[in-house]
Formats: C-alpha cells, sequence, structure tokens
C-alpha cells in the first residue's frame, strides 16, 4: 500500500500540470491598451464632465442616462480618486453593460476575463496619465455603434491575445 501512495501524488500532480495551461488557454490579456489620439484631445476635454467623485460619477452617469444619454468613454485619477466622463446622445445600449477601473494590471486582466466569460467584451480598455486601467465592456449587439463614437472621439480598440 505504501508504494501506491506516491504513485497516486505523482499522477496526481501531472494531471494538475497538464490541466492549468489549458485553463490559462481561455484567458485573455491585454498586448496593447486602446489608442487614445492626441490630435482629438482638445476636442475630447470639451466634451468631459468636470472630476469628481467615484461616487458621484455613479449618480451623474444614472441622472444622465434617464435623460438619455450613454457614458461612452471616462477617466480615473489614481491620485486624486476622482472620475470625469462623456456621454452621447446618439447612442442607446441595448444590451447589458459594465465600466471598471483598475490600478493594477492583473486586477484589470481578471475582471476583464470575468467579465467576457458573463459575454460581454471590451470597447476600450485604457490606462490613463495616474497609471490606473478605465475600461468600458458591452454587450456584443451594441459593439458596432460603441466603436463608431469611440472612433469619432479618437478611441480605438484593445488589442487582446489569449
Amino acid at each position: 500500500m505504501k508504494t501506491t501512495s506516491p504513485l497516486v501524488w505523482i499522477v496526481l500532480f501531472l494531471a494538475l500540470v497538464v490541466l492549468i495551461p489549458v485553463q490559462a488557454k481561455d484567458e485573455v490579456r491585454v498586448s496593447y491598451p486602446s489608442k487614445v489620439e492626441a490630435s482629438k484631445g482638445k476636442e475630447r476635454e470639451k466634451l468631459f464632465t468636470p472630476w469628481m467623485t467615484t461616487d458621484a460619477l455613479r449618480t451623474h452617469t444614472e441622472e444622465r442616462r434617464g435623460k438619455g444619454e450613454q457614458i461612452i468613454y471616462f477617466e480615473y485619477n489614481g491620485a486624486t480618486m476622482q472620475s470625469r466622463a462623456i456621454y452621447v446622445s446618439k447612442l442607446k445600449l441595448t444590451g447589458p453593460y459594465s465600466r471598471w477601473y483598475y490600478t493594477s494590471e492583473s486586477a484589470m486582466e481578471q475582471k476583464l476575463n470575468s467579465e467576457i466569460k458573463s459575454g460581454l467584451q471590451p470597447a476600450f480598455v485604457v490606462r490613463n496619465i495616474s497609471g490606473a486601467y478605465t475600461m468600458l465592456l458591452v454587450s456584443p449587439q451594441d459593439m458596432a455603434n460603441v466603436r463608431v463614437e469611440l472612433m469619432t472621439l479618437g478611441i480605438g480598440e484593445p488589442k487582446l491575445k489569449k
């Protein structure tokens, strides 16, 4: 009996080693965050809300959505712990969406993978000047319309790799 016990552990260890890479292939990583064109910076700057706390931005977003406006882009400043956003009235999302900010790349990628598994797709993933990552995820049926709006703001698609 003592000779089979180490053999069982070896088989279990080898099975785990084989399974770990299979699970990792399902995960995505951000190769390149979305490119934010500097040439359209002045246009974007005119559209931003003032900087406000995250809670205030959440309330503001709900108020604007009630008026038929949709958040399309936002920034988070980790140093001041404040956010600001751009809203558009041309866009009406028909599916779910989520917006997040993270101060570490690994936390951002974990959330990105979680949201992708729930069926959402990243419209943008940006690393702000303060080093924080912000991202907007939308349903696949809304992606084309969201991309059009982001392109007019000079915000490109993130590059992902598996």
